[in-house]
């Protein structure tokens, strides 16, 4: 898709903080019990956060799973 992106994002690493205060940030602005940051190429790098219960956090992967799907369908649509 874009080749100047890498598509590998890890938790933790040296950004660890900036990725979680992101996640943080934005689970608090929205009020939300849990919130999920995925981060792309920025200046410290690529990397996810998570933060919220655990609870929450379970339902995460399906959730990811449908939209990697629809993104898939959406981006196959865009690029024809």
């Amino acid at each position: 898709m874009a080749d100047n992106i890498e598509s590998k994002v890890m938790q933790g690493g040296e950004a660890a903080g900036q990725f979680d205060a992101a996640c943080n940030h934005v689970r608090q602005l929205m009020g939300a019990r849990c919130a999920a940051v995925i981060v792309l190429d920025s200046d410290a790098g690529s990397g996810y956060s998570v933060v919220g219960p655990l609870d929450a956090q379970v339902l995460l992967p399906d959730i990811l799973q449908q939209l990697a799907v629809t993104l898939r369908r959406q981006l196959t649509k865009n690029l024809q």
